[in-house]
């Protein structure tokens, strides 16, 4: 099968990779020439004017939101998934989205939107409550997200965040206490598929310490489909979705305790490392899971091949900072104890391949350079495997966590105990 990965900034270039390992003839567009480095020697890239023409594919496969009506005229002539205007308006407009979630019957902790810090700061003055900052807008940078510890440390945020980051629009949301766990489905217009739970550990340094990178490594496991976790949460939006058209991936972000699972956001995309720990338990392989939930078809079994799936982030100066110039993301570090072949295990991004070697180093990009991909029959066994398999990576400046199995572990050992993953 033809498929053609449209990307702007290279994040699935390893799904790329991964659907040409399984036979098909896959090329990718990225539209930031900067980021067309991932997996360069490894993935075929193709001019950016390649993606205006998906009649030339069987499947167009969006590796993240942002590129809404792109996607959506790639429908109108293949089929195609990874984004689309809804998907666009569910991640990038939290208003829409927390507002969608209520209609669906969700619980959602009280939230008031601002466009003037100063109303915010009376708002956190008078009710002196903890609150969660969650910049709105489009491509908004989801770094400046922050859950504070108490009302007067959002005062002490706010004073550093309006200094130093242009942030327009933005909700205000009362801090609920629990464990935090994302559930996900694909979903089309014959039912849901490929249902499954992610436990991911955001911070960047060990006892959650140090500023949100989105994952600093995850757990992930193909829940039955009926559990109490996803009856309480994100099967309530399935309906009104496919009402809407939606087909593509959806994950519900929660948290949960003792009053219940409260939503806090979708993320209707792939989601990195949460979809490469997919890959690694479907059935079947990922094009032809994507093209039958793409073209509206319903997949075959989908029995995991594997208990857990886990991740650790490995990474290198100046990762997690971003936006700093060029001069400051170091290409060409060589990357030892790790080569294609064994890519299908070890997500990668800020890899390409040493000229006309098989050597690895990397591209430049971030510093994040990629995850382990670990099964094992307990969480604990597939920790212990993913770390093995950092031990025999060696990179100069290596960093990544070492408390990822604990942290993640304990939750979701929670959640099961709360009797919500029966």
């Amino acid at each position: 099968m033809r498929i053609s990965l449209a990307s702007q900034f290279g994040e699935g270039a390893w799904l790329a990779w991964l659907m040409s390992q399984e036979g098909h003839d896959v090329s990718a567009v990225v539209s930031e020439e900067r980021y067309a480095e991932a997996l360069k020697g490894m993935v075929t890239m193709m001019p950016g004017s390649e993606k205006y023409y998906p009649e030339r594919y069987e499947c167009v496969v969006f590796d993240a939101t942002g590129m809404g009506e792109d996607a959506d005229e790639a429908r109108e002539k293949v089929p195609t998934i990874g984004d689309s205007s809804l998907a666009d308006q569910l991640e990038e407009d939290r208003i829409f989205g927390l507002e969608f979630m209520q209609q669906c019957g969700l619980k959602v902790s009280p939230w008031e939107a601002f466009d003037n810090p100063a109303d915010a700061i009376r708002l956190i003055k008078k009710t002196k409550k903890r609150y969660c900052f969650k910049p709105v807008g489009e491509q908004s940078d989801k770094s400046t997200t922050y859950v504070s510890c108490n009302a007067e440390d959002m005062l002490r945020y706010f004073d550093v965040l309006f200094r130093t980051a242009k942030v327009k629009d933005f909700i205000l949301q009362e801090y609920v206490a629990g464990v935090e766990v994302s559930t996900e489905v694909y979903l089309n217009s014959t039912g849901f598929y490929a249902l499954n739970g992610t436990v991911e550990t955001k911070k960047f340094l060990n006892n959650e310490l140090g500023p949100n990178t989105g994952c600093s490594g995850s757990l992930c496991w193909m829940m039955p489909r009926e559990n109490a976790l996803f009856q309480k949460g994100l099967k309530k939006c399935l309906g009104p979705l496919q009402e809407m058209g939606y087909v593509g991936p959806i994950d519900l972000n929660t948290i949960c305790n003792a009053e219940g699972v409260w939503a806090l956001e979708f993320t209707p995309r792939f989601g990195y490392d949460a979809t490469a720990l997919l890959t690694r338990m479907l059935p079947i392989g990922f094009g032809d899971f994507l093209f039958a939930i793409a073209s509206e078809q319903i997949p075959p079994d989908l029995t995991s091949r594997h208990p857990f799936c886990a991740s650790v982030r490995l990474s290198i100066p100046p990762y997690p900072t971003d936006n700093l110039p060029d001069k400051f993301y170091r290409s060409g570090v060589p990357i030892e104890g790790l080569t294609e072949k064994d890519l299908d295990k070890f997500y990668v991004y800020d890899v390409r391949k040493r000229g006309e070697s098989d050597e690895l180093e990397t591209a430049g990009l971030c510093g994040w350079i990629g995850s382990p991909l670990a099964t094992g029959e307990t969480p604990g066994a597939a920790f212990d495997d993913a770390y093995e398999m950092l031990k025999h990576v060696r990179v100069p400046n290596g960093q990544y966590r070492t408390d990822v199995c604990e942290a993640a572990c304990k939750r979701y050992w929670v959640l099961r105990e709360q009797g919500l993953l029966k």
